[in-house]
């Protein structure tokens, strides 16, 4: 698996509002952590990337590190530059994907870090 071209992906779902993307990407109970919180709630997620009210123009990934933590789960983080009509943030995206019973990488925990 290409864990950071499956990153690229959901970076541009991100930007696109994508939701479906997410409905599959997402493990049945994901954890969203950022600068705004902690949401448990998988709808809300959800609801949140179709509704993608502050929509990113563009997300500019590097430092890319995939680490295999066992067979069925991975962590890849990046330095990500976003830019929106709020201007340019500077954060770190990481991501804990689990391999599910259908051989599908499933992201379960992810996190953006403001680079300070």
């Amino acid at each position: 698996m290409d864990f950071i071209e499956l990153s690229e992906r959901a970076w541009q779902a991100n930007r696109e509002g994508d939701a479906a993307f997410y409905d599959a990407y997402l493990t049945d109970e994901p954890v969203a952590i950022s600068p705004w919180g902690v949401e448990t709630d998988r709808a809300a997620i959800l609801r949140t990337f179709a509704e993608n009210e502050n929509p990113y123009t563009r997300t500019e990934q590097s430092e890319h590190r995939v680490v295999h933590l066992s067979a069925t789960s991975v962590v890849h983080t990046a330095r990500v530059e976003i830019d929106s009509a709020r201007g340019t943030m500077v954060v770190y995206a990481t991501t804990t994907l689990t391999l599910d019973s259908a051989g599908v990488w499933r992201a379960a925990v992810f996190q953006i870090t403001p680079v300070g």
